[in-house]
């Protein structure tokens, strides 16, 4: 049976998503793999729809597995039983035998939360970036609405294909479908950004974000913002912004393909 399973974690403790050597520290996916063998008595491996980096977080992460002798409400209910209390499986449905969490998806969407305040807040600091501002918001929604559309985002990741050394530089056009910056409706002193496209660069949202900054705190033009878009170089002042405060928040897919519970 091939599974999906919808999956939510704190990357706080996490070397990202992805396993990696061991003395890199734990992963996300080494945790659930060792579940699933801790379960099903055999290794299982898993694919995912994002490989989220070291400290971002998820709500919308999506993961498909092949496996045998449960359905996949069990399988949700056995793997919650065995994996740790910053990572649960939300919901989990069978799927097409064709069907792949990565390759199967359309797109993929995340939030980066901005705390605007001189002081630290102790139970909010693992989920956003503190930024001491003010920062000029419609500024930074104007800069944002020119990323929309198909672009070269070169400028603010790198694709997983680049060899540097050989000289071989990855594809690094993307389409941006939803783009907002705004104030969040349930915290009045934190920004929320939020990007939708087909896929992102490595690096790419946080970058974005750090760059978005700057207009926010008037150290950037709109239309600066938009040359170094056009420019497609690395070489520009807008640096990554911390990983804690971005989160996965969903993946999409063709319609009917899965359909997670509320």
């Amino acid at each position: 049976m091939n599974i999906a399973a919808l999956v939510a974690y704190d990357g706080t403790r996490f070397a990202g998503f992805q396993r990696q050597a061991a003395d890199k520290g734990p992963t996300v996916q080494g945790e659930i793999e060792a579940a699933l063998q801790r379960i099903a008595g055999e290794a299982i491996p898993i694919e995912a729809a994002g490989r989220t980096d070291s400290g971002v977080h998820a709500t919308g992460q999506v993961i498909s597995f092949q496996a045998r002798k449960l359905d996949a409400a069990t399988w949700r209910r056995a793997l919650n039983a065995h994996l740790p209390e910053d990572i649960a499986i939300r919901a989990a449905q069978p799927v097409p035998d064709d069907f792949r969490a990565r390759w199967s998806a359309q797109a993929r969407s995340y939030r980066y939360r901005i705390l605007v305040d001189a002081t630290r807040s102790p139970l909010r600091e693992r989920y956003v970036w503190r930024v001491p501002g003010p920062l000029d918001v419609e500024a930074m929604a104007a800069a944002a609405a020119t990323l929309l559309g198909t672009h070269d985002f070169g400028a603010f990741g790198s694709s997983p294909r680049d060899q540097p050394k050989l000289g071989i530089r990855g594809h690094t056009v993307r389409t941006m479908r939803v783009v907002r910056c705004d104030w969040s409706a349930a915290a009045l002193d934190e920004v929320e950004c939020d990007f939708t496209a087909d896929g992102f660069l490595s690096g790419m949202v946080r970058r974005l974000v750090g760059t978005l900054a700057l207009v926010g705190a008037g150290k950037l033009a709109v239309a600066a913002f938009q040359a170094i878009l056009e420019a497609r170089d690395k070489a520009h002042p807008g640096a990554a912004a911390p990983a804690r405060g971005l989160c996965l928040t969903g993946v999409t897919y063709p319609a009917g393909l899965v359909d997670w519970p509320g």
